[in-house]
């Protein structure tokens, strides 16, 4: 009986150290979910640098930087913009970020669309360019789509909207798309 207790306490503390794991690294192979390829507006002009920093205050995002790249590297030290979609200063483009739910300790990857699924009509999305260019858009809807739904990154006819993207939880099986509307 001893012996067994014994097993018992060993698989335990085996599970907590694979959950503590879990948190700060991640599940194997991210969890931003796969990051679509289609759609957009197709030849956007890259500037020298394509670099953009989101801040979204309601869920304490500042300065996080957003590479023009479909790189996983890039992908899990922070966020990506996907380069075929359009950029915040093109007339009726949709900027399409995406980012892991958790990430991985020690970047800027860790936890960055965590809260994602906080915001709420109405709350602020800030990009900015490294040429001072600040762009201020206003989420319209939060929407959750499976990991083969590319449509959501195409343009919206009559608007420049911004998307961000995570995976749902708690399995990472589907893509959380929040929407936001350039006001300024």
């Amino acid at each position: 009986m001893a012996a067994l207790m014994r097993l018992l306490g060993a698989v335990m503390v085996l599970v907590g150290l694979g959950l503590v794991a879990l948190f700060f690294v991640g599940p194997p192979g991210g969890t931003a979910g796969s990051v679509p390829t289609g759609g957009g507006v197709g030849n956007t002009e890259v500037p020298a640098d394509g670099t953009l920093y989101l801040t979204v205050p309601e869920i304490g995002l500042e300065d996080v930087a957003v590479h023009n790249s479909l790189s996983e590297e890039d992908l899990d030290d922070s966020t990506i913009h996907l380069p075929d979609t359009g950029f915040p200063w093109q007339p009726g483009s949709n900027t399409y970020i995406a980012g892991h739910r958790m990430g991985y300790f020690g970047t800027d990857s860790f936890l960055v669309f965590f809260r994602l699924n906080e915001l709420a009509r109405g709350d602020e999305i800030i990009l900015e360019d490294t040429a001072g260019g600040r762009y201020a858009y206003r989420v319209t809807e939060s929407l959750v789509v499976g990991p083969e739904d590319t449509h959501v990154t195409e343009p919206v006819p009559g608007k420049s909207i911004v998307s961000l993207q995570t995976c749902t939880l708690p399995d990472y099986s589907n893509r959380l798309i929040v929407r936001g509307e350039l006001v300024l």
